[in-house]
This record gives C-alpha cells, sequence and structure tokens, in this order.
C-alpha cells in the first residue's frame, strides 16, 4: 500500500480514503501521502556518481582554465602551446583518474544505505539511514564516529539517521523521469539536481499520479509530457439577445408570415388575388 493517510484519532496509517476505515474519522485532502523505502549501494548508484561528477568535472574545468590562462598572461601563445607539449593535459587526466579511483575507494566503503522517502501535500522529502554502522563508514561518508551514540543498543539492526533533504512543492522549478529505472528528478532551480527519488514500480503510479495533481497544472514548471495536465479552453458565453418590445415582436412575426405566404408555391401573391377578386365583381354587377 504505497498511497496512504494518517489517522490522528487512531494514529495509524490507513488506506487514503474520505473517512478512516477503523473509527470513521474524516482524513481530509491534505493527509494522503505516498511513503516507500529502498535500499541503495552507492558504488553502485549512478545517482551517487552523478552527485560525483557534478562537483568534480567543473572542478577540473576551472583548473585547466586558470593554468592555462596563467601560461598566457605570463608567456604568451608560445608559453600555452609549451605547456600542452609538455603532456600537461595528460598529467591532468591522470590527476583526475586518481580522484576518481579514491572516490570510488570511498563510495565502496560506505556500505548499503535506506532511504525513506515521502511525498506529501508540503513536498518531498527524503531520509537517509546507514544500518549497522561501523566508524569506517561513516569516515568513508565524511560523518563524525561521534554518530555511533545515536544507535540504539537494543535493537536486533542499529540504524543511524545520517541525512535529510526537503523539497517544497513551491521550489520545484523542473522534473525528469526514467521510467525504465523508476527514478524521479526534482530541480531547484532548473539547472541544479536537488532531490533524486528512487521509486519501485509498486510505488511508480502513485507517485505519478500525486506528482501530477501538484504539480501538472503549473506552466512555469518544466515538466514530461507524462506529468502535464491538460487544461479544456473556456468555453465562450453566447451574448444575451436584446428584448423587443411586444409591438415590435408582432410586426416581425406578420413580415415573415407574409414573406413565407409570397414564398409558398402554388398560392398566388396578396396583390395578384385582390386583383381577381376585384374582376369577378365587376361581371357578375348587371
Amino acid at each position: 500500500m504505497a498511497l496512504t493517510a494518517y489517522c490522528k484519532k487512531c494514529k495509524r496509517e490507513v488506506e487514503a480514503a474520505e473517512l478512516c476505515p477503523f473509527c470513521g474519522t474524516k482524513l481530509g485532502k491534505t493527509a494522503a501521502h505516498a511513503a516507500w523505502c529502498v535500499e541503495k549501494t552507492p558504488i553502485k548508484d549512478w545517482m551517487s556518481w552523478n552527485s560525483v561528477m557534478r562537483l568534480l568535472a567543473p572542478a577540473g574545468l576551472v583548473i585547466l582554465v586558470a593554468v592555462l590562462a596563467a601560461e598566457w598572461l605570463a608567456g604568451g601563445p608560445a608559453a600555452v602551446e609549451l605547456l600542452i607539449r609538455n603532456r600537461f593535459l595528460t598529467t591532468l587526466g591522470i590527476l583526475l583518474g586518481a580522484v576518481l579511483a579514491a572516490v570510488a575507494l570511498l563510495l565502496g566503503l560506505q556500505g548499503k544505505e535506506l532511504a525513506d522517502y515521502v511525498i506529501d501535500n508540503r513536498g518531498i522529502h527524503a531520509v537517509r539511514y546507514l544500518p549497522n554502522p561501523t566508524p569506517l563508514k561513516l569516515l568513508a561518508r565524511l560523518k563524525s564516529p561521534a554518530l555511533m551514540k545515536n544507535t540504539d543498543p537494543e535493537a536486533a539492526v542499529p540504524v543511524i539517521r545520517i541525512g535529510e533533504t526537503d523539497l517544497a512543492w513551491k521550489d520545484v522549478a523542473r522534473v525528469q523521469v526514467w521510467p525504465e529505472k523508476c527514478m524521479i528528478l526534482f530541480y531547484a532551480p532548473s539547472w541544479w539536481l536537488r532531490i533524486p527519488v528512487a521509486c519501485t514500480p509498486f510505488v511508480w503510479e502513485d507517485a505519478m499520479n500525486y506528482i501530477r495533481d501538484k504539480l501538472g497544472k503549473k506552466k512555469k514548471i518544466r515538466l514530461p509530457a507524462s506529468l502535464v495536465v491538460s487544461t479544456p479552453p473556456p468555453a465562450r458565453r453566447a451574448k444575451p439577445q436584446a428584448r423587443l418590445v411586444p409591438e415590435v415582436e408582432e410586426a416581425i412575426e406578420q413580415i415573415r408570415m407574409e414573406e413565407l405566404m409570397q414564398d409558398a408555391p402554388g398560392i398566388p401573391p396578396q396583390e395578384e388575388t385582390r386583383e381577381e377578386a376585384r374582376e369577378e365583381t365587376r361581371e357578375e354587377a348587371p
């Protein structure tokens, strides 16, 4: 059950509806939400690598431009050409490769994590948890080992909270979907990825319908065609006709009847009928 609602009286998650199936309390339109949990392995997760490359690629480009600009100012085009001949680009590529290897090592040491996703009336929420935490896993995630004190010693599987990201609906500027990977990407602003939401086939349709209801009619947000709600054009109202005076209506109706009598086949016009009547009267007179 992906789309659920929270009953304040029963204090439990129930199926999204107008009334609670247990106590009959009215749930309200804002009570419905979609919530699910996904297990991820950072070193195998494409979005983890995407987060690294979004920082590493611009940093490498800035270093390259800065070094070339400094050489140009110091010795002109000849200095830049000499720097390139001395395999500066190869050296920079090797350094970037070493950084990527170090990142891969850190991602491998992080271990598996759990991600809880919630889409409700306020926005999109993502909470990350680390099961079976160790100081090494926390250091690999650039977290302090002091977080180990937050674990519950009596729990069968100790879990600690390592991060949370929230995004309000009003701040969303762009949405992308990957149906083949059950992935929904939220951008704010339109060029910066804020929350990558990993779904499962079980919750995909519920999540898409919820997002469509919240963002489908907003024209300022860049949405895929599957999330856009098409609104029919407003119907044109017919202009009310002015009322006529009863005498004028009778005169118009009489004119219409005369026109119909003239156009009707086999019936002579009114003037010709009068002339024929006069001739018959003259013939009958002595």
